[in-house]
C-alpha cells in the first residue's frame, strides 16, 4: 500500500464517529485506486432502515445539481440491477460492470450511463460488495474516466487492500450511529451497549468504558487493568500481544497501517468460557468524545451473559431449525461437545454434526467466529 492508500485509511476510520467524513474518505479511496469517483450505498434489508447513499466529491457535487436532481428522480432506479447483482456476488471481491453480461456498448447505450458519463465523465465502473450478513447490504461502486477503454488491473488490487477496512469502519459506525440516535452524548450511550466497549489510546491506556467493561475489568479473572489504565492478563505474553494490537489498530486509524481488526481469546482462572476481546481502529479527528481519539475499540464479550445477544434474532436470520436453536445457544453459551450431546440426549457425534451444521449455516468455523458474528450483525444496545 502506498501514501495515498495509508491517508485514506486513516480518514476511512475518521467516519466511524463523523459520519460527515465520508466525502473526504471517499475521495482519498478514488485517488488511491487511480478512479475519478466513488459512491458507497447502505441498505438495511431486513432491519426496516432506508437506503443510504455517501459519494465522492464529483458525484456529490452533480448530485446538487438541476441534473443531478433530474438523475436520482428518474435514472438513478436503473441501477437497482447493478446493485442486486452486486449482492449475489461475494464481499470483498471487485467486479468490472461488464461481468453483469451486457456488452460495453449497451451499458454505455443505457439512459443512465450516458446521462452520468456526460456529466461527471464516469464510463467504466467496478462494484464491490462490502459484507456478507442477511441484515445489512453495503457495497461501493468505483467509476473510471470516460477515457479509458477498460479498467486498469491495478485497480482492483489497490481496491482489495482498502476493502476490510472500509466494511470494519461501517461496523463500528453502525453501532455509534444506534447510540446517537437514542442518545445525544455518544459517551452516555456507550452505557447502553450490554457488550463491554473500551477506548484504548494507541499507547494500551484505556481512556473510556462502559458499564459492562468496567464489570469485566472488576471480575479479575483473567483480565484487568494496571494502576495506569493498561489491560493486563494473567499471560504477560498474551498482555503484550493485546498491546501489540492495539498499537497496529490505531496506527491504521492514522492512516499508518494496515491492520482492520484482531480477535483475542483470555482464558479465565474460574474456569469459566473465556473472555473475547476485538479490537478495531477508530478515529475521531473532530473530538466528538471530548479530547477526541485516535486508538482502538475494544469490545470485551464474556460468553458467560450471551443473554443479552439479540439470539431470537440471531437465530430466525440465519433459519435455524429449533434444534440448532437450542445448540447454538449452547455453543454461545460454552457447552463442551460432551455437553451438548448430554443436553438433547444424543450421542457425541450427533452433536458435533449438529454444531457442524449451526456453525455452516452462519458461515463461521468457530465458536468466537460465531459469538462476533451475532454481536456484528446485530450489535446489543438496549
Amino acid at each position: 500500500m502506498d501514501a495515498r492508500g495509508y491517508q485514506a485509511l486513516e480518514l476511512i476510520y475518521d467516519t466511524a464517529v463523523n459520519p460527515a467524513s465520508w466525502r473526504r474518505a471517499l475521495d482519498a479511496t478514488a485517488s488511491a485506486v487511480d478512479a475519478k469517483a466513488v459512491a458507497l450505498v447502505i441498505r438495511g434489508k431486513k432491519a426496516g432502515g432506508k437506503d443510504l447513499t455517501m459519494m465522492s466529491s464529483i458525484y456529490l457535487d452533480f448530485s446538487r445539481t438541476p441534473a443531478g436532481w433530474y438523475y436520482g428522480a428518474r435514472l438513478s432506479w436503473m441501477q437497482n440491477q447493478d446493485w442486486d447483482f452486486l449482492q449475489a456476488q461475494p464481499p470483498h471481491k471487485p467486479v468490472p460492470d461488464l461481468a453483469t453480461g451486457l456488452s460495453a456498448e449497451a451499458l454505455d447505450a443505457r439512459k443512465d450511463y450516458a446521462f452520468l458519463r456526460e456529466r461527471t465523465g464516469v464510463s467504466r465502473r467496478l462494484g464491490v460488495r462490502l459484507n456478507d450478513d442477511p441484515v445489512w447490504f453495503d457495497a461501493m461502486s468505483i467509476g473510471f474516466d470516460r477515457q479509458r477503454l477498460e479498467i486498469p488491473l491495478s485497480a482492483g488490487e489497490r481496491s482489495r487492500a482498502l476493502l476490510p477496512h472500509l466494511t470494519k469502519a461501517l461496523e463500528i459506525g453502525r453501532v455509534f450511529a444506534l447510540l446517537r440516535a437514542r442518545y445525544k452524548a455518544a459517551l452516555a450511550a456507550l452505557e447502553r451497549v450490554q457488550a463491554g466497549i473500551a477506548l484504548a489510546l494507541p499507547d494500551g491506556q484505556i481512556v473510556v468504558k462502559n458499564a459492562e467493561a468496567e464489570r469485566i475489568f472488576g471480575l479479575k479473572d483473567g483480565i484487568l487493568l494496571s494502576g495506569d489504565g493498561r489491560i493486563l492478563t494473567s499471560d504477560p505474553d498474551l498482555t503484550s500481544k493485546i498491546r501489540a494490537h492495539v498499537l497496529d489498530v490505531s496506527s491504521t486509524a492514522q492512516g499508518q497501517a494496515n491492520r482492520h481488526e484482531s480477535l483475542v481469546s483470555i482464558k479465565r482462572p474460574s474456569g469459566l468460557t473465556p473472555f473475547l476481546l476485538d479490537i478495531g481502529p477508530i478515529s475521531d479527528s473532530k473530538a466528538e468524545l471530548e479530547k477526541g481519539l485516535d486508538g482502538a475499540l475494544v469490545t470485551l464479550i464474556d460468553p458467560e451473559r450471551i443473554p443479552y445477544l439479540r439470539m431470537d434474532r440471531f437465530i430466525k436470520l440465519y433459519g435455524l431449525t429449533g434444534a440448532e436453536a437450542d445448540v447454538c445457544r449452547w455453543i454461545a453459551d460454552g457447552a463442551t461437545i460432551a455437553e451438548i450431546a448430554e443436553r438433547r440426549g444424543t450421542t457425541p457425534i450427533t452433536a458435533k454434526n449438529q454444531v457442524s451444521a449451526v456453525l455452516a449455516k452462519a458461515g463461521v468455523s468457530s465458536r468466537v467466529e460465531l459469538i462476533r458474528l451475532i454481536l456484528r450483525v446485530l450489535p446489543p444496545v438496549a
